[in-house]
């Protein structure tokens, strides 16, 4: 039977494992730690019937002790079972509850690992709950993770965060785009990125070019009416099969970026900071790079994946039902897929435009994140030193 633990109002609750290693991993224990001792306690109190908080926390600590030391004991915080005390985070007129995970999502930003960042997010917490200090402003909590990550890592990395933080605050929106061939991994890393950067907009070009086919008929514009892989077949058949699949997919690109313009055009007007991904945008990335924009602050970013079997790879991995015809489609088309993708680094290489490759996600993640805040610091420099 399955022991009860009396809380200090007096409630009981059924012991359960899975609850106990997520309190010791909030006081500080890493996850394998905290699972460990969680099964040492399940079986040190298993012939109990039921038995205080304050008990089972002193018990806890025993086994804390005797499996990993006085040190590691003495590094987390004291609190096993909280007393319902939360942490407010005001701005203004507006109030929050303190979350560690969008403090992490927001340090990560500066380009610390995600572990590196949760344990600044956690040691904040835990000095604010020691302090009783249960309200904090935005501004105040932000002062207090820049000295942290200035005095821990480095005053470069704290500039960063500090950027990156305040993204919305900046007096122009962030427009990035996140470019290349089909299966490089662009919707994924779009949605991870908007995450990171507490960005709420994301659009992607075949969502674009779904609407301006309700608008301009097959007989009106044929190749916006055929997948990117065969947006060749429109054009002369005197061209060889690479060159027909190019100028086909540049066409398709070409009228794609009207609907493009129009989507920055409002997101500009709207102040608003937004992602825009996918295959079409190639174009339009050469021409805000060529004519530049004073009301935003563009990043052009293509993914590639350079290892033609990884590619091929992702395809393969795709999942059944409507994933499984998709995949199925991409996989037939694999080899004007690559002519794209080959397409794209050699334009973006030609144009300056960073390309990243997308071999590994983590790796991958960070490597954007710390491109999108570097080129942003720099823009940001150009468009102050200007003014001044």
């Amino acid at each position: 039977m399955q022991f009860q633990v009396i809380r200090p109002d007096k409630s009981k609750h059924p012991f359960m494992r899975g609850m106990l290693a997520h309190k010791l991993m909030q006081r500080g224990l890493s996850f394998d730690q905290a699972n460990q001792i969680s099964k040492d306690a399940k079986s040190f109190f298993q012939k109990k019937v039921e038995i205080t908080s304050e008990s089972l926390m002193k018990s806890v600590d025993e086994l804390i002790l005797s499996r990993y030391g006085k040190e590691v004991l003495g590094k987390l915080t004291t609190e096993l079972f909280p007393t319902g005390k939360q942490i407010c985070v005001f701005r203004r007129n507006a109030n929050a509850p303190f979350s560690k995970g969008l403090l992490t999502q927001s340090i990560t930003a500066a380009g610390l690992k995600p572990e590196e960042a949760y344990q600044i997010a956690f040691d904040l917490e835990a000095k604010l709950m020691k302090s009783s200090q249960l309200r904090i402003s935005k501004k105040k909590l932000f002062e207090e993770v820049y000295a942290t990550i200035k005095k821990k890592y480095s005053p470069h990395l704290a500039g960063l965060y500090k950027l990156a933080s305040r993204i919305d605050e900046l007096d122009r929106p962030v427009i990035i785009y996140l470019g290349g061939a089909s299966g490089t991994g662009k919707s994924v890393m779009s949605t991870v990125l908007a995450g990171r950067l507490g960005i709420n907009k994301i659009t992607g070009t075949d969502t674009i070019r779904e609407i301006m086919r309700l608008v301009f008929k097959r007989e009106l514009l044929p190749s916006l009416h055929n997948s990117s892989s065969r947006a060749g077949i429109e054009m002369p058949r005197s061209l060889d099969k690479k060159d027909r699949l190019i100028s086909g997919f540049c066409l398709q690109s070409q009228q794609v970026s009207v609907g493009i313009k129009a989507v920055v055009d409002r997101a500009v007007k709207e102040r608003t900071s937004m992602i825009i991904e996918g295959i079409h945008l190639l174009p339009y990335m050469q021409q805000v790079l060529k004519e530049g924009s004073k009301k935003a602050y563009h990043i052009p970013i293509i993914l590639s994946l350079m290892n033609e079997k990884h590619h091929m790879d992702r395809f393969s991995e795709r999942g059944k039902g409507n994933e499984l015809r998709k995949k199925e489609a991409y996989l037939s088309s694999f080899e004007n897929i690559r002519t794209i993708h080959e397409y794209c680094t050699s334009e973006s290489e030609e144009n300056e435009i960073e390309i990243v490759d997308n071999e590994d996600f983590d790796e991958t993640t960070n490597t954007l994140m710390q491109l999108i805040i570097n080129t942003l610091q720099e823009q940001v420099k150009s468009v102050q030193s200007t003014k001044s």
